[in-house]
């Protein structure tokens, strides 16, 4: 648990702890559902496209390239990993903590258009970037009169 309030007067103290409680019932449960577990990281991404391809860039940022994964499940494309951080201080010392870590799945549905045995994915700087390469206009045709 986070350090308190104790510079507050005894009063304020309490309004800020209900505050806070207030606060984080709002944004962490908005439907009134309980917390059962910490908070989840779920890393940012972006999906773009030019004429021959999709581009998907992943920030990781505290990530070692051998806790990522991406394969194709399915008509899915699954990347999976892991972040942890050492903490070096206890829990009643923190004042702030937002940095988030754990375990992460994230699926994307794949575009009919994307040849998924041409996928390829790269890890560089802390950013993952998966090139989704689009089918030739006729195998595209030939895919979708199949289904």
């Amino acid at each position: 648990m986070a350090k308190t309030d104790s510079w507050l007067p005894t009063p304020f103290r309490q309004l800020s702890r209900e505050v806070d409680r207030l606060f984080d019932e709002l944004i962490s449960r908005p439907w009134g559902g309980r917390r059962t577990q910490e908070l989840t990281w779920i890393p940012q991404l972006d999906l773009y496209e030019d004429a021959a391809t999709f581009v998907l860039e992943v920030d990781l940022p505290g990530v070692r390239e051998g806790d990522v994964a991406v394969a194709v499940e399915k008509e899915d494309l699954v990347l999976r990993g892991k972040r942890a951080f050492e903490r070096i201080c206890d829990e009643e010392n923190f004042h702030c903590r937002e940095r988030r870590s754990g375990a992460f799945v994230r699926r994307l549905r794949l575009p009919a258009s994307v040849d998924p045995q041409k996928i390829h994915a790269e890890f560089h700087d802390g950013v993952l970037h998966v090139l989704l390469p689009k089918m030739e206009a006729s195998s595209t045709s030939e895919k979708e009169e199949s289904a």
